[in-house]
């Protein structure tokens, strides 16, 4: 999985790109483009990565993402198990900012979808509401031509733009200059992800990122809108989370097993993350 600026091809008889994925997990690597992009997730669980926001998703899962941001959807690990049956599904939508004309935007009808696409460039989630009054038109998109096709698209912008569940997935995006950033970030992300249970020094991403320790700590940090520390302890308590909602282990187990050393900075690391204590969380969700 060679990172990349993608390089998105519409059909010829189309303005904008409709791509229909079903695969035994998503592979597209931590990436970005200057086409807009819209993804509805129709079966699959993982963790999304849009700009500086690091968030599960699974089936019925709205996003919309705005030119240049970078973002990668990762599946749980039993998604690349080698005997899995899983399969990853989604419908995506690539469209540039000019797909209906260069004056479109300028005109006094757009200005809500003009609104919209500046909104997106800081990532959207949207809404179960949404979510139920988009899909149904994002499922049908594929049996559409010409003009019939179009307006659909333009339906669902128009329902993007009246949403009132959705909400921007971060402030203050991540900043990829280049490919060679993209390429760094991915590697990263790949390391984290697959030794997040274990431990991981400084050094080791730095040496993947082939920088000094204090330049890589800068870099990211610039990058991502947070260290290196609090990024790792994200993926950590969210691995976490998962297992407190099974309550088949007690929380000492699951701190060792999400990758903490001491059960005392699982604590901590969590109540500063989620805002309550790992055993008050299981509780809720059980409520």
């Amino acid at each position: 999985m060679k990172p990349q600026l993608l390089k998105i091809s519409n059909p010829a008889d189309s303005s904008f790109n409709l791509f229909v994925q079903e695969t035994p997990y998503f592979s597209t690597p931590w990436h970005y483009h200057p086409e807009y992009e819209i993804v509805l997730v129709l079966e699959s669980t993982g963790k999304r990565f849009v700009g500086s926001s690091i968030t599960d998703f699974k089936a019925g899962d709205l996003c919309m993402i705005g030119s240049y941001l970078p973002h990668y959807y990762r599946n749980d690990e039993d998604f690349y198990n080698k005997d899995s049956k899983l399969k990853a599904r989604s419908l995506v939508i690539h469209f540039l900012e000019d797909f209906l004309g260069e004056k479109f935007l300028q005109l006094p009808e757009s200005q809500a979808i003009k609104a919209l696409l500046e909104r997106s460039k800081r990532g959207l989630s949207f809404g179960e509401k949404t979510v139920a009054k988009v899909t149904p038109k994002f499922k049908n998109l594929p049996n559409l031509v010409g003009m019939e096709r179009l307006l659909e698209m333009i339906s669902i912008l128009t329902i993007l733009c009246e949403s009132e569940d959705k909400q921007d997935l971060t402030t203050n995006p991540i900043s990829l200059r280049n490919e060679v950033d993209s390429a760094r970030m991915n590697k990263v992300f790949e390391y984290v992800m697959l030794k997040y249970q274990e431990e991981i020094q400084l050094k080791d991403v730095a040496d993947l990122a082939n920088m000094s320790e204090s330049a890589f700590s800068r870099y990211f940090k610039k990058r991502t809108r947070r260290t290196f520390t609090q990024f790792l302890a994200e993926i950590r308590i969210e691995h976490a989370c998962k297992l407190l909602m099974v309550d088949k282990m007690s929380v000492a187990e699951i701190s060792f097993e999400s990758g903490f050393n001491n059960l005392s900075n699982f604590n901590r690391q969590f109540k500063a993350i989620k805002k309550i204590t790992p055993l008050a969380y299981r509780t809720k969700f059980l409520e």
